[in-house]
């Protein structure tokens, strides 16, 4: 293993933080030399209500003052306004993660993940999404607040009670943190949050942020080590041919989760770093930028730069009301596009990486509908391909995968397939015909024109 991709093991080992919730708007800018906020500043009793264990030392605070510098230098971006620096133990953290889960969130992941049989809908999700974000965040930049939040004993660490090795792998994940704050101030992180985005181009925006900040930590990894991030990035395209991806990242309750969970989690650092790779390569930092700004549309063009670079759209998919399955009493409740790399966890089960990436590579399009009716889910998912020769591909997996059921059915028309579960077999027929309708409709469409990546950013 080469030099690099030993330290990008380390560095992504510990560089899993939460998910971000809306900022604030923006407050006057500051020089970086300001840039980290005293602990005069925040009164006791707002300290409290958060949660803060404890400001951070003068020590401590210069330390962060340091890994600022480091983090604008890298990215080439300065902040424009103070961080507060925070610290708080593992369990503070855990508790201000958990009381950030939106029950609306959870019940949705229930409904929608529980109908394709990728969640078991009588586990206690909140408790155990809290638990996997608990193990794995040692610190998390929170822009609604604009502070950094650290752990006390990685906090310990970058102050020097920590071996060298273990206090540079603590600088490392503060770099990475400390990006998000450059990306919320220079790049509008906030405000992007803030958008509607189907549950696939939700995937697609996290995998810009959050392989941004990683690529940018491994790049002040190789800048300790005298080697320029240039020499790096095409690897890192590439590493997933020798490298497995999904085990650098790894925790007791995060192997437990189902895999719907554990890959989405995991994703948008690994597979979003390559994607972010990919586009720093071809035009440096400001193209990074730029993706913040047009981000990719679908977890299809992270998974494949060249698709993105092309703008390689979506195909739409549009699931009509059944008029029969309303007349027996099923209610539309949730419907959303998962796109390739949800669609590859569906794809995927009983495999030990969880997902299928080879059966869904050429995914098109989707839309997946959720029903209801006395209290038990049905769902039909709508696909396209790029090819009936991807689309026959797609439908030999899941059918592979499909329960042994009358409610289940998977059939292939053309490049589209159809995917059925928790549906009573005597209204197949009706579902089938608006399906085949959709499929004879995709027939007469002209396939995708090949990917020609585009100079323009």
């Amino acid at each position: 293993m080469s030099r690099w991709v030993a330290w990008l093991v380390a560095a992504l080992v510990l560089s899993s933080c939460h998910r971000h919730v809306k900022p604030e708007p923006s407050a006057q800018p500051v020089s970086s030399e300001s840039a980290v906020a005293s602990p005069a500043e925040a009164s006791p009793v707002d300290a409290a209500a958060r949660g803060l264990a404890r400001p951070a030392t003068p020590k401590e605070r210069a330390a962060v003052g340091d890994l600022i510098r480091a983090a604008e230098s890298v990215r080439l971006l300065r902040l424009r306004r103070q961080v507060r620096i925070e610290i708080e133990d593992g369990e503070a953290i855990a508790q201000s993660l958990r009381s950030q889960i939106e029950e609306e969130e959870i019940e949705r992941a229930r409904l929608m993940y529980g109908a394709l049989g990728l969640l078991d809908t009588d586990m206690d999700l909140k408790s155990m999404f809290a638990g996997v974000l608990g193990e794995q965040v040692i610190g998390y930049y929170d822009p609604d607040t604009g502070r950094l939040v650290i752990r006390d004993d990685v906090m310990a660490g970058l102050a020097g009670s920590f071996g060298p090795q273990q206090a540079q792998e603590a600088q490392l994940v503060l770099v990475h943190e400390l990006v998000h704050a450059l990306q919320d101030q220079r790049l509008g992180l906030g405000e992007s949050f803030r958008k509607d985005r189907t549950a696939d181009a939700d995937n697609a925006f996290r995998a810009v942020v959050e392989g941004d900040a990683t690529l940018a930590m491994l790049a002040e990894a190789l800048r300790q080590q005298g080697i320029p991030l240039s020499a790096a990035t095409a690897g890192i395209q590439q590493m997933g041919d020798y490298v497995d991806l999904d085990a650098l990242v790894r925790g007791e309750k995060l192997d437990d989760a189902p895999a719907i969970l554990r890959v989405t989690l995991v994703a948008p650092y690994l597979r979003g770093l390559q994607f972010v790779a990919a586009v720093q390569g071809r035009g440096g930092w400001p193209a990074v930028n730029n993706a913040h700004r047009r981000p990719p549309a679908t977890s299809e063009q992270v998974l494949h730069p060249e698709k993105y670079f092309a703008r390689e759209p979506a195909e739409a998919v549009r699931v009509p009301e059944n008029d029969a399955l309303v007349a027996a009493g099923f209610d539309r409740i949730e419907e959303d596009t998962l796109g390739e790399l949800e669609l590859g966890v569906y794809l995927g089960q009983g495999r030990p990486s969880g997902t299928d990436e080879q059966a869904a590579a050429g995914w098109a399009g989707d839309r997946l509908v959720v029903y209801r009716r006395n209290g038990k889910a049905a769902a039909i998912w709508w696909t396209t391909w790029d090819s009936e020769l991807d689309a026959q591909e797609a439908f030999l997996a899941a059918r592979s995968v499909s329960p042994k059921d009358p409610s289940a059915r998977v059939e292939r028309k053309g490049r589209a397939v159809w995917i059925v579960r928790g549906l009573p077999h005597r209204l197949h027929r009706a579902a089938r015909s608006d399906f085949n309708s959709f499929a004879r409709h995709l027939k007469n469409q002209a396939p995708p024109p090949e990917v020609r990546p585009s100079l323009v950013y």
